[in-house]
């Protein structure tokens, strides 16, 4: 099979591996390995990391599609969506279990695990799907995983440049049943957005702080916060 002809077979697929390579060219795996060396070589097809290549050069496709089920989330889909200014050289990736970083196009992959892996959204694009987490699901993450987001002001930025839909919220924290997270979501949309989340929800006593790192002890007793 000519060159062309494999790149043409391989239009679409973001993500290929060795044996998807050797179903196009119904050939033994060795000649598949001499076949991908060659394009790899030529700058045709990359690398991403072991058995996995590319024809594309969008690291945040790529990213998203190394492993099922994963998706963009935290600071990069701030960045990706627009709700912050920052330049990152670092795609973080929301998945299940826990995977090596990878470096692709100058780009670190950063592959974070998280318990609830739900509510993200499917981009159709010329080069495949990127999968990227819904606003409700992003400010979910943002607020369990606050490192993830360089400080607590781009928490708060998230949740200012997010178009929120309260139902789907209410569902998404229901869904995600954690209860420091209810309180921390509820005060910030509340002080931020003007919506009321707290006749949804029944609290626990326990006062969590609403800044993992800050050290204030002013008590918010409607959403038991450390504020």
């Amino acid at each position: 099979m000519k060159e062309k002809e494999i790149l043409k077979k391989l239009n679409g697929k973001s993500v290929f591996n060795i044996q998807e390579m050797q179903r196009i060219l119904d050939s033994s795996k060795e000649y598949t390995k001499i076949v991908l060396n060659r394009l790899v070589k030529r700058g045709e097809i990359k690398r991403i990391k072991r058995n996995a290549y590319t024809i594309y050069s969008d690291p945040y496709i790529i990213a998203t599609n190394l492993f099922y089920p994963s998706y963009l989330s935290f600071w990069s889909a701030s960045n990706y969506k627009g709700h912050t200014e920052q330049i990152l050289n670092t795609i973080q990736i929301a998945t299940n279990k826990r995977q090596k970083n990878i470096v692709f196009q100058n780009y670190k992959i950063e592959f974070i695990k998280i318990k609830n892996l739900f509510g993200y959204e499917k981009i159709k694009t010329e080069m495949g799907s990127l999968f990227v987490a819904e606003d409700e699901k992003l400010i979910i993450d943002a607020v369990e995983n606050q490192t993830k987001l360089g400080n607590f002001d781009e928490v708060k930025k998230v949740i200012e440049n997010s178009k929120i839909d309260k139902i789907k919220l209410i569902r998404f924290l229901k869904r995600n049943s954690n209860q420091s997270t209810i309180k921390r979501v509820g005060y910030l949309i509340e002080k931020i957005k003007k919506i009321d989340l707290s006749k949804e929800f029944e609290l626990d006593n326990n006062f969590v702080k609403l800044n993992k790192f800050s050290s204030t002890k002013k008590k918010n007793k409607k959403w038991r916060l450390l504020i």
